[in-house]
């Protein structure tokens, strides 16, 4: 007897993708006290049961009887169609260790959810007051019947959510609301919001429509304003009354934002608040401001009927008045930065250059300047005064620079006034005459022979120079993939620097190996950071193998040689044989013509004849 499948069930038989099955099977055996479950979840391709030999599946040992509870869960629709629905079949087989075992098949059904959808949707909506209510109803529907939760996203920060029953016959969903949009001073005509519906099963299924609200306000009209300064030119730190009105047709509330620019940028912003007045009454904002320094100033007002923030409106509406301050002014510089040499050169003989930098500046008002200078050396700065008069001055320093490199020199000119400070700045390049080094050999040494064997000790030598005999950097690269290899070579011998490595390849094959080398004077003459290649050959001597001769080798090799003796001999047998004929009035080819066709007279030029 084999075992036998008493029962085996799926719960839920259809699904959805990601959903999970629970399987249940239970068989017996007579034979047997021990059961194998093998369940296949995705037995077979093809209608025509064709099996599946990559179906995932579980294994389950059991007594007899015995029962076996196991979930799956599928992540894709069904290999198998069946209508419009995809499904698998699940094949289970219980072995008993017989010859033979039970076997049966089930189906379940593997579908995809469906996004829900509206069926109906609220168009040409009406335009608004505020506040008023408006009546909004939507149909939805879901294909598989599942319940569904409607967001309403009423634009202005109110969101309402419904939930519905299984929507598959469709659902009317309804909502009533009005919008009372911020309408502060300022704000008129038009407002619009955007109402969004969202729709959205337990499967994470949506669906999103949108309608845009308009709220009409009632229209608002602008402030209009007066606004003039008690003076127009003044002394530092003298003060102006700037006198501001408004006239707002509602009585609104009014914001007041005051406006200081000196030309460049703003250096104060005052703001002030009204409150409500009648409609068309005139309000006054008078301010004072004291002017600190020179310059020329543009003082603008800004007046709204909305409060902050709302200064930003269309109904900011601004007028400005100009102030300007005179007095002491900053010195001027007539000239940049100059120099006495404009590309200064290091000469490496005496170690150093020397530069002298200029500069031109003068005071109007004929003040004390004083020109401070950072040379851009790390010492204290240097400091240049004039004897004072409205007249152009030339300021003077001088530099020596024993160091190459890039260099910015700066100059403050003041007149020694908060504020009055100018600066000029210069940057150049201080170079040098050094030459670059040079590489004058390259050996590269082998234990024997003109390449390399694998794991041989190869020794590079390479002689430097240089005609300032500078610290040399030198790296190394041999091409292999292995460490890269840096010295600093310092130690002359008659001018000259060795450098001396030894490297080991382990493949056969060729290999660039490139050198590096400087003095790292990178603003010297010419170039100072070189490359210099090789090459280098790893290969493995060829082997010659000898081996001894046997009587056969040499009979062998006389055969081979008696063959063109035996030709030559056979050679010149038929040369005379030729001649004598010849001799008698017969050629050799008549002869053998003769003897081929066996004539019946006597041959009379026979070769024994002609002997």
């Amino acid at each position: 007897m084999a075992a036998s499948i008493l029962s085996f069930t799926a719960s839920p038989d259809r699904v959805y993708v990601g959903d999970e099955v629970t399987f249940t099977a239970t068989a017996t055996s007579t034979s047997s006290d021990s059961l194998t479950f093998i369940l296949y979840y995705d037995a077979v391709i093809d209608t025509t049961q064709t099996n599946n030999t990559h179906s995932p599946y579980s294994v389950h040992v059991t007594d007899s009887p015995g029962t076996v509870t196991t979930t799956f869960t599928y992540d894709q629709l069904g290999n198998l169609t069946s209508g419009t629905d995809t499904f698998y079949v699940v094949r289970l087989v219980v072995g008993d260790g017989s010859a033979t075992s039970a076997t049966e098949s089930i189906s379940v059904f593997v579908t995809e959810n469906k996004d829900p959808t509206f069926e109906l949707f609220f168009e040409d909506l009406p335009d608004l007051d505020p506040g008023e209510e408006l009546n909004l109803s939507v149909k939805v529907y879901d294909p598989d019947g599942d319940p569904l939760v409607v967001t309403w996203d009423f634009g202005d920060g109110t969101v309402v959510v419904n939930t519905t029953g299984p929507a598959l016959p469709g659902i009317y969903v309804n909502q009533t609301y009005a919008w009372y949009p911020v309408t502060g001073p300022g704000i008129g005509g038009d407002m619009f919001f955007s109402l969004v519906v969202t729709l959205e099963d337990s499967y994470a299924n949506s669906k999103t429509k949108s309608s845009q609200i308009t709220v009409v306000l009632p229209p608002n009209g602008y402030p209009v304003i007066g606004f003039v300064a008690s003076e127009r030119v003044i002394d530092p730190m003298e003060d102006v009354t700037f006198y501001a009105n408004a006239t707002e047709p509602e009585g609104e509330a009014l914001t007041w934002t005051f406006v200081f620019n000196n030309s460049v940028e703003d250096v104060h912003v005052a703001a002030y608040h009204t409150d409500d007045t009648p409609p068309g009454a005139k309000v006054w904002n008078n301010i004072t401001y004291t002017f600190e320094s020179p310059g020329n100033y543009t003082v603008r007002l800004y007046v709204c009927d909305g409060l902050v923030p709302h200064q930003s409106l269309a109904h900011n509406v601004t007028k400005e008045v100009p102030v300007d301050v005179v007095g002491n002014s900053p010195p001027s510089i007539a000239d940049e930065i100059a120099m006495s040499e404009e590309s200064p050169e290091i000469n490496v003989t005496v170690g150093y250059t020397q530069v002298t930098f200029h500069l031109q500046a003068y005071d109007v008002d004929g003040e004390i300047i004083t020109a401070t200078w950072d040379l851009d050396d790390g010492e204290d700065s240097r400091v240049n005064t004039s004897a004072g008069g409205p007249i152009i001055y030339i300021f003077r320093q001088e530099m020596y620079f024993n160091q190459t490199g890039v260099y910015n020199v700066s100059v403050v000119v003041s007149d020694g006034i908060l504020g009055h400070e100018v600066v000029s700045y210069r940057e150049f390049t201080v170079a040098s005459n050094n030459m670059p080094p040079s590489i004058d050999t390259i050996d590269i040494t082998y234990d024997a022979g003109n390449y390399a064997i694998p794991g041989e000790e190869v020794v590079f030598s390479v002689t430097l120079s240089d005609p300032e005999m500078d610290v040399i950097e030198i790296t190394w690269d041999f091409g292999d993939n292995s460490p890269i290899l840096s010295f600093n070579l310092t130690e002359y011998v008659d001018g000259n620097l060795t450098c001396v490595v030894n490297h080991s390849y382990s493949e056969v094959g060729s290999y660039n190996v490139t050198i590096w080398y400087s003095d790292n004077e990178l603003f010297g003459s010419l170039t100072h950071e070189k490359i210099k290649e090789v090459e280098v050959t790893v290969d493995r001597p060829f082997d010659k193998v000898v081996d001894s001769w046997s009587w056969w080798d040499y009979t062998s090799l006389i055969a081979v040689l008696m063959v063109p003796v035996a030709l030559v001999m056979n050679l010149v047998w038929t040369r005379r044989r030729r001649k004598r004929l010849e001799a008698q009035g017969i050629s050799l080819e008549e002869l053998e013509l003769r003897e081929s066709i066996q004539l019946d007279e006597p041959d009379d030029y026979s070769e024994e004849e002609v002997d």
